[in-house]
C-alpha cells in the first residue's frame, strides 16, 4: 500500500512534470519564431534545434551520476529555476549567440528534470507499481506537450515579435508555477522504497549497466519506438503529398495517434495486470511494427484504424521501457541507467531518421514507414529472445 504522503508526493510530482513539459513545449517552437524575428535565416534554424539537443547528448551520463550521488530533489528545483530563466531570457534575446546559449540551458534543464523525475519514481516506488506510475508520468508528459503549444498558439496568434515574446513569458510563468510544487516534492518525499545496503559496493560503470540482463533490449526498444513516433510526425505529411491526402486529414491522423498513446499510457497499470509486463511489451512492439508498415499501403479509412493501433502500442513502449530499465538497474545506479536510456533515445532520434532519409531518396515515404516498422520489429524480436533466455 502507498502511504498518504507517498500519494501526495506522486501527485505533486505529476503536476510539476505537466507544467515543466508544457513550459518546454512552449519555449521550443517559440524560440524558432524568435530566431526569425531577430533576422536568422530559415536555413539556419537547424542550429536552433541542435543547440537544444547538444546538452543532453554531452551531459546525460554526468547528470545521471550526479543525481545518483546527491539525490533528485535539489536537481528538480534547479531545473525549474533554469528552465524559467531560459524562457524569460528567450523573450528578450536579440542576438544569435544569446539565443543559442539560452536554448542550450533550456535543453540541459529539460534533461535534468526528466532524469530526476524518472529516477525519483524509480527509487520511491515498489517494483510492482513501476508500470502504473511510469505510465502516469508518460501520460502527463504527453498532456504537457499538448497544452503547451496550444496555449502558445493562442498567445502568439497575431504572429508579431511581441506575441512571440509574450508566449515565451508564458513558458517562464508555467515554470514558475512548478517551483512551489518542486519544493513540495522535496518536503513530502516518502524516502526510497528500497534503501541501499552497505554491501551494495561501488556504483556500476556504464558498461556494466548495459550488460545487466535485459538492459540492452530495453534501450533498443526505447529508441526504436521513439524514432518511429518521430518518423510518423515527419514523413506522414510527405506521404499525404504523394497520395493526395489533405493536410487537415494528416493532422487528424496524427491527433488520433497522440490520443491513443495518451489513453494507453493512462491505462498501462491495468494492461500490465491483464497481460503481464514482458508479454505486453513484446506484443505491443510486434503489433506496432505491423501497424506502422501498413500505413504505407492501406486506403485512407483504414489508415485511421492503423494509426489508432500504432498510437496505442507505441504509447505503451516508452513507459514500459522506463519500468524495464528501473527494474533491472541496481539501487544507486538508477539515475545513470535512466540518463543512459535517454542518451540512447537521442542517438536513435538522430541516426534512424538520417537512415530513413536515405531510404526516402530511393523508396519514398512508404519505404521510410516500412523501415521504421522494421526497426520496431527487430526490437520486438530481440526482446522476445531475451525473455526466452531469462
Amino acid at each position: 500500500m502507498t502511504s498518504p504522503d507517498g500519494r501526495r508526493w506522486f501527485i505533486a510530482l505529476l503536476v510539476m512534470a505537466t507544467l515543466l513539459q508544457a513550459a518546454t513545449a512552449v519555449a521550443r517552437p517559440m524560440a524558432s519564431y524568435r530566431a526569425l524575428d531577430i533576422g536568422v535565416a530559415p536555413g539556419s534554424l537547424g542550429l536552433v534545434a541542435a543547440a537544444f539537443a547538444i546538452a543532453p547528448v554531452v551531459f546525460a551520463l554526468s547528470i545521471g551520476r550526479l543525481i545518483d550521488r546527491f539525490g533528485e530533489s535539489r536537481f528538480l528545483i534547479g531545473a525549474v529555476l533554469a528552465l524559467g530563466a531560459a524562457s524569460a531570457g528567450l523573450s528578450m534575446v536579440d542576438s544569435m549567440a544569446g539565443l543559442l546559449l539560452l536554448l542550450a540551458v533550456l535543453g540541459l534543464a529539460q534533461l535534468v528534470f526528466v532524469v530526476a523525475n524518472q529516477t525519483a519514481v524509480a527509487t520511491r516506488t515498489a517494483s510492482g507499481s513501476y508500470d502504473g506510475r511510469f505510465g502516469h508520468l508518460s501520460f502527463v508528459a504527453s498532456l504537457g506537450q499538448l497544452i503547451g503549444p496550444a496555449a502558445a498558439g493562442l498567445v502568439a496568434a497575431d504572429g508579431t515579435p511581441e506575441g512571440t515574446s509574450n508566449a515565451l513569458l508564458l513558458g517562464a510563468l508555467l515554470a514558475a508555477g512548478a517551483l512551489p510544487l518542486a519544493v513540495g516534492v522535496r518536503r513530502l518525499d516518502p524516502g526510497h522504497a528500497v534503501a541501499p545496503r552497505p554491501d551494495d559496493g561501488p556504483r556500476p560503470s556504464v558498461l556494466s549497466i548495459l550488460r545487466m540482463p535485459g538492459m540492452g533490449p530495453a534501450m533498443l526498444a526505447s529508441l526504436t519506438v521513439l524514432s518511429a513516433m518521430d518518423i510518423l510526425v515527419v514523413y506522414l505529411p510527405a506521404l499525404g503529398e504523394e497520395r493526395g491526402i489533405t493536410p487537415a486529414t494528416i493532422g487528424a491522423l496524427l491527433a488520433v495517434r497522440a490520443g491513443a498513446s495518451m489513453a494507453s499510457r493512462f491505462l498501462l497499470g491495468r494492461l500490465i495486470g491483464w497481460f503481464g509486463r514482458e508479454r505486453l511489451m513484446i506484443a505491443s512492439l510486434g503489433v506496432a511494427a505491423v501497424a506502422v508498415v501498413s500505413l504505407a499501403v492501406l486506403p485512407l479509412p483504414l489508415m485511421f484504424v492503423a494509426m489508432a493501433v500504432a498510437g496505442w502500442t507505441l504509447g505503451v513502449g516508452q513507459p514500459m521501457t522506463m519500468s524495464w530499465v528501473a527494474a533491472r538497474a541496481t539501487v544507486g545506479s538508477r539515475g545513470t541507467a535512466m540518463s543512459l536510456r535517454l542518451l540512447g533515445n537521442r542517438v536513435g532520434q538522430v541516426a534512424i531518421p538520417l537512415a530513413a532519409g536515405a531510404v526516402a531518396a530511393v523508396a519514398g515515404s512508404p519505404g521510410v514507414l516500412a523501415t521504421a516498422g522494421i526497426t520496431v520489429a527487430i526490437s520486438a524480436a530481440v526482446a522476445a529472445g531475451t525473455r526466452q533466455r531469462d
